[in-house]
């Protein structure tokens, strides 16, 4: 059995993140990421409820704990209290002292809200609508035993003329409804239908039950076996704004693997104990697989349940990922086209999903076919269509389509027909989100649109075009590749300064969190030029492009550069500027030169090593790990054209090495070095502390470190230990490294930056 594959990038201190785009060779021929979320969210968007989303949105009961009814409790309490005051109010409740009224309601709730814990008596009320919907309620939060006294009540209640029954006739006819579908009545679906008309009749409707009441309907059909009855109540429910539909709708999916810890959706004849769960029998695997075949024929024959089961097929094996629990994705999709074919169909919504299905199996002559079977005019057609273009060798005709996709699908609120606040983010508690991602995470359709573009510019050698598609793809680990290693420092520059400026910081002298978290685009990306222009010394210029308080910081290591170079100042005077310089380049070289990817890793404040995309586009390969975490070198689908590799060439890093300006910091206190007297123990420390500096990056520079404390340092105490130890101790400071130190605070503090402890 072959090892399955995971692409992405494990880091040994434990933090997994989305990889760069680029880093996977394989994505340009992978099904991208499809979500289940976002695609039953468009499905909803063709359903129009005239009735207003429920003012506090139930939670479904996903998980086996409780869930929090706190909010639930409370609004039900607000809205009693405003109906009761506005029925004595208008004169629809009349009541002979009002106030005593008020509170002898008041004390019928507050029981209510303990009955099922210790079951007080129920206080006398004045007779109204308001006391037969209370001793309803009293007898059905006693349990099962007493739902038929419950019923009662609210028929009572349902009884009485109209203009009695103004505020509680809605919530009698809900909680009707609920008592049928616990009792397993299907005339549940009558009263949730009747809620609805209720409200549409002017009856109030202070809890958003009409609303409320599709879900509760659509649960209803689902426990009766009624599919395509629950499938447009569960999606009007979410055009509502109810996202507990999301998991709701996954429900009526037949071949949904089994969740663990999830009420509804995991093998409910199975042992609590997941370990003691005995493995099925081929006979019992065979009935299994039998029901799913018949189950998904009933989906293939209803249009709403066909385009429920594409979406859950595409959110499931996408994202060219493949696990070994489960059911493999071949066999899935392949699975659900075959009973799309059995089914003889004639017409096929959304035919490019299922183009999509044919494409994750590899079956691209399909694909083809569905594509031409759909109007063809879709972001996800689109895409489809420039992906068949790039395998038949038409990149031209690929990036123009890829573009077409890229306008529809950069807004996921607009792809789902939705505007306004992107619900759709990582923290979503629905697991339905990304089933097929791996552990590193996944992108999202925008950011996954946006890498197929890029590269796909990559590769026609539109470079500053591939970098406008990351950057604003939310790609930006892939746009600094483009930025820092492939486009010339003047078509960046000339990018840059085509961007409109950037917000101003609301104290220019105080960066306020620190370079490293810019989220503006424009800020982020003027100070990736900023400290590439300082690396190509391009000093007068670069400062413009960096935050205040680093631009004066770069006019002080300018100056104790062109200080340290004056051979018409003295060795003491140069050699105190070639130290500050050196000091600086160390311990400010991120924020000041650092890159924003490989090597130095600026993104990461320098805590994580970003992937090596020049030597993956150079080498045309890429890495991926199997499922014992080792790491496979594989050919990328579409490597980098040559154009692209002769800019990487031409434009290194120098030196092309992890905190490549600590070597910058090391080779400037050398020439420091060279301008101090012997054996003193400034020079003994400046060649302790540079060689450490220099040490596992550049051999040769840390050995002429440590041959300088040899010849000229021997004398000193620093000099001594060190020689002692036979190698640099990093531990040990002295009077050149204490005064620098003082001297960058200063500084730091002068400048509004914050002194590193």
């Amino acid at each position: 059995m072959a090892a399955w594959l995971l692409a992405g990038r494990a880091h040994g201190t434990g933090f997994y993140g989305p990889d760069e785009y680029l880093s996977d060779g394989s994505r340009l021929t992978v099904t991208p990421e499809f979500y289940w979320d976002l695609e039953v969210n468009r499905l909803a968007r063709d359903f129009h409820p005239k009735e207003q989303p429920d003012i506090v949105l139930r939670d479904a009961a996903i998980h086996e704990s409780p869930v929090d009814r706190a909010p639930l409790e409370k609004a039900t309490e607000d809205a009693d209290a405003a109906d009761f005051a506005d029925a004595i109010k208008t004169g629809r409740l009349q009541a002979a002292d009002p106030k005593a009224a008020e509170s002898q309601h008041a004390a019928v709730r507050a029981v209510l809200q303990e009955t099922g814990t210790g079951n007080q008596p129920l206080p006398a009320e004045p007779d109204s609508e308001f006391a037969d919907y209370d001793r309803g309620a009293y007898a059905y939060r006693q349990g099962q035993d007493h739902w038929d006294e419950a019923r009662k009540a609210w028929l009572a209640l349902l009884d009485r003329p109209a203009p009695e029954r103004h505020y509680r006739t809605v919530w009698a006819a809900f909680m009707l409804g609920k008592v049928a579908m616990k009792s397993g009545d299907p005339g549940a679906v009558q009263w949730y239908e009747k809620t609805r008309d209720l409200a549409a009749q002017g009856f109030a409707d202070s809890l958003g039950m009409a609303a409320d009441s599709y879900g509760w309907e659509g649960r209803s059909e689902w426990k009766q076996g009624h599919p395509a009855k629950a499938a447009p109540m569960f999606l009007t429910q979410l055009a509502l704004g109810d996202d507990s539909a999301v998991v709701s709708l996954k429900a009526l999916i037949p071949d949904r693997d089994d969740v663990e810890g999830m009420l509804n959706y995991g093998d409910e004849s199975a042992s609590p104990d997941a370990n003691a769960t005995p493995t099925p029998t081929a006979a019992q695997q065979a009935g299994t697989d039998r029901k799913i075949q018949a189950a998904l024929a009933v989906m293939a024959a209803d249009p709403l349940l066909r385009r429920l089961e594409t979406a859950h097929v595409l959110a499931t094996e996408s994202g060219g990922e493949d696990f070994a629990a489960g059911t493999p994705s071949s066999v899935r999709s392949a699975r659900w086209l075959g009973v799309i074919e059995a089914a003889r169909l004639t017409r096929v919504e959304d035919a490019e999903y299922l183009g999509w299905v044919a494409y994750t199996t590899g079956n691209y002559r399909d694909a083809k076919h569905w594509l031409g079977m759909s109007a063809g005019t879709s972001p996800v057609a689109e895409w489809l269509r420039a992906r068949l273009d790039l395998r038949a060798g038409d990149v031209k005709g690929a990036a123009a389509s890829m573009a077409a996709a890229w306008t529809g699908l950069r807004d996921e609120n607009a792809y789902v027909g939705l505007m306004g606040t992107n619900v759709y983010d990582d923290s979503s508690m629905y697991i339905y989100r990304g089933e097929g991602e791996s552990e590193g995470g996944a992108f999202t359709m925008p950011q996954w649109a946006s890498g197929d573009l890029g590269t796909v510019r990559l590769l026609r050698s539109d470079f500053v075009q591939a970098l406008d598609t990351f950057l604003k793809g939310g790609l930006r680990s892939d746009a600094a590749y483009v930025a820092e290693r492939v486009l010339t420092t003047d078509e960046l520059k000339a990018y840059v300064d085509q961007m409109p400026p950037p917000p101003p910081p609301r104290d220019p002298d105080h960066p306020g969190d620190g370079p490293f978290y810019a989220t503006d685009d424009r800020t982020w990306l003027r100070y990736l030029l900023g400290r590439r222009m300082v690396r190509e010394d391009r000093y007068a210029e670069a400062g413009a492009y960096m935050p205040a308080a680093y631009g004066k910081l770069l006019s002080k290591y300018v100056e104790a550069l062109k200080n340290g170079a004056d051979a018409g100042l003295s060795k003491a005077v140069r050699a105190d500027n070639w130290s500050t310089a050196a000091w600086l380049a160390r311990y400010d070289g991120m924020e000041l030169m650092g890159t924003e990817v490989w090597p130095d890793g600026f993104d990461s404040e320098g805590n994580f090593q970003d992937t090596d995309l020049v030597a993956l586009r150079l080498s045309g390969t890429y890495q991926e790990y199997n499922s014992q975490g080792n790491p496979v070198a594989l050919h990328a689908a579409y490597p980098a054209a040559k154009a692209e590799k002769d800019r990487i060439r031409q434009d290194p890093v120098r030196p092309d090495v992890r905190y490549h300006y600590r070597v910058i910091a090391a080779a400037l206190a050398l020439r420091a070095a060279a301008l101090m007297e012997d054996n003193t123990e400034e020079l003994a420390d400046a060649m302790n502390t540079a060689g450490s500096w220099a040490d596992d990056l550049d051999d040769k520079l840390a050995n002429r470190c440590w041959a300088v404390i040899e010849d000229r340092c021997a004398k000193t105490k620093i000099g001594q230990d060190v020689i002692a130890k036979r190698w640099f101790a990093p531990d040990e400071t002295g009077p050149w490294s204490k005064a620098l130190q003082g001297q960058e605070d200063a500084l730091h503090k002068e400048f509004g930056i914050a002194v590193q402890q």
